[in-house]
């Protein structure tokens, strides 16, 4: 902590711009003192702020500014550990800032981005996990994502984590006990045991790393492309599950040049859905050949490929070039679904045009799904293979998804699957590496090392776990996990 850290800060956290109300933050020793220069209680049933309780209210005028309405909380039980006051002013611009002016000329000093959660971690009010939660919480844009913070914020990561290195130091102080015998004490049995120990911490490590692919898309939202050649109805797809004419559509190829974007949500599941430009084969058009190189970096970033199919289907020199490109994506790991397009004018094809036959032959182990624009049972069949994906990582129906999802590995360890899911790209990293750490010192105790190279390996293993919590961190960490905060939280 500097000495920064000891000044009283201040700072709306109300987001900017007009209101019906704004709340201005005040934190430090100097709060009470400070309010009373300022705060005149309109009648004597309201005590001055510096004689207030804790969570409790006071009706008065603000420097000749504004009526307000002024909320006391007290060290230890604030957000932030110190005392703190929060005024409920008028939303204006002109009384925001007159407030906020008065504030900084009786002391206090403007708070920078994150300032108030960095000081609630440094003063034990949370951990980082629970402070990157309210970033996550004040950005969640579906129920899911809020819900995921929520949890984290609550101490669902922590107390994951925390279970971990119980463990691992359970397998430590009895690695310690052994090096304190003489070798020729020790005995097989104990090395097999803190093996078969090590065996466990190393799989729920694991599991416990693997939930990240779930809980990234839930935080992030699923990253959607939907792709093909030119004038298959890509922008009709994007339409009917956004509910509304997003994008042109016409029988005219290339109408969309440029990769149309939105949000929507799906069974409370964030969805970013692009629509791209059609990939032409060869295109001497400079603006079309910037919507292909748009469509291709899009492929790239997306958890899921939606690539339509519709008659007529292309020339064969144009489809195996469509088909290394559909190859491209699968050995790059991208998830891909076949849109059979147009399936209303199927019964009228000639075989050789079938969508449907041509990626049973050419496809046949990648999932399909109908499409027709006049059906409702295909948008609802479509929407619930993209819930299917979310929710259990697969875009095959429930007869054919394996029993175990890749969400449902962790829900045991929890009272919900957010509870032990990893959420957050720092704390893969961290159980990652101690993942490797323990597997390490399990296969240094089974090739007989001695407990000594075994003892560092868990050591180091603990502190990359306590890097996720904050209990073991770098000041550099700290300030740019803080530095991509809001100011006024």
């Amino acid at each position: 902590m500097t000495n920064m850290d000891l000044d009283t800060i201040a700072a709306f956290s109300t987001p900017p711009g007009e209101s019906g109300l704004a709340v201005l933050r005040i934190s430090g020793s100097f709060a009470a003192s400070i309010c009373d220069c300022l705060f005149v209680p309109s009648s004597s049933r309201f005590k001055k702020p510096s004689d207030m309780e804790g969570y409790t209210l006071a009706h008065g005028y603000w420097g000749a500014i504004d009526e307000v309405v002024l909320a006391c909380f007290r060290a230890p039980y604030s957000y932030t550990g110190e005392d703190v006051y929060e005024i409920s002013c008028h939303g204006g611009q002109a009384i925001r800032q007159a407030v906020l002016d008065s504030v900084l000329a009786a002391g206090a000093r403007a708070a920078g981005p994150g300032e108030f959660s960095r000081r609630a971690f440094f003063n034990g009010k949370m951990d980082l996990t629970a402070a990157e939660a309210v970033m996550d919480m004040i950005g969640a844009q579906a129920e899911k994502q809020a819900q995921a913070a929520y949890r984290q914020l609550t101490g669902g990561v922590s107390r994951v984590i925390h279970e971990r290195t119980d463990h691992l130091y359970g397998a430590l102080a009895r690695l310690e006990m052994l090096l304190d015998w003489d070798e020729e004490e020790e005995r097989p049995e104990d090395r097999e045991l803190l093996v078969h120990e090590l065996e466990h911490s190393e799989r729920e490590l694991r599991l416990l790393a693997d939930s990240f692919a779930g809980g990234r898309i839930i935080r992030e939202g699923l990253a959607v492309v939907i792709a093909g050649s030119p004038n298959v109805g890509k922008s009709s797809i994007l339409n009917a599950l956004s509910g509304h004419d997003r994008a042109i559509v016409s029988n005219i190829p290339g109408t969309t040049r440029d990769t149309v974007e939105i949000d929507l949500t799906l069974n409370g599941y964030l969805v970013h859905l692009t629509d791209t430009a059609g990939l032409a084969i060869d295109s001497q058009d400079p603006i079309e050949r910037e919507g292909i190189m748009r469509a291709e970096s899009a492929l790239r970033a997306a958890d899921l490929v939606l690539w339509v199919l519709s008659p007529p289907l292309l020339p064969e020199d144009e489809r195996r070039q469509e088909e290394t490109r559909i190859e491209r994506c699968l050995e790059e790991g991208k998830e891909l679904l076949l849109i059979l397009g147009k399936d209303d004018l199927r019964p009228s094809l000639p075989a050789e045009e079938d969508p449907a036959l041509y990626a049973a032959e050419r496809f046949p182990d990648l999932p399909t799904l109908t499409w027709s624009d006049r059906s409702e049972d295909d948008l609802q069949r479509l929407r619930e293979m993209l819930v299917r994906f979310i929710e259990g990582g697969s875009l095959n129906s429930a007869e054919e998804t394996p029993s175990v999802t890749r969400h449902e590995q962790v829900k045991s360890h929890g009272e919900g699957q957010s509870h032990s899911m990893l959420t957050h790209a720092r704390h893969k990293v961290a159980v990652d590496r101690a993942v490797e750490l323990v597997g390490r010192a399990r296969a240094d105790l089974q090739a007989g090392l001695s407990f000594d190279l075994v003892a560092i390996s868990l050591k180091e293993a603990l502190t990359e776990l306590s890097t996720i919590t904050g209990e073991d961190v770098s000041e550099t960490l700290i300030e740019q996990i803080f530095s991509r905060f809001c100011i006024g939280k």
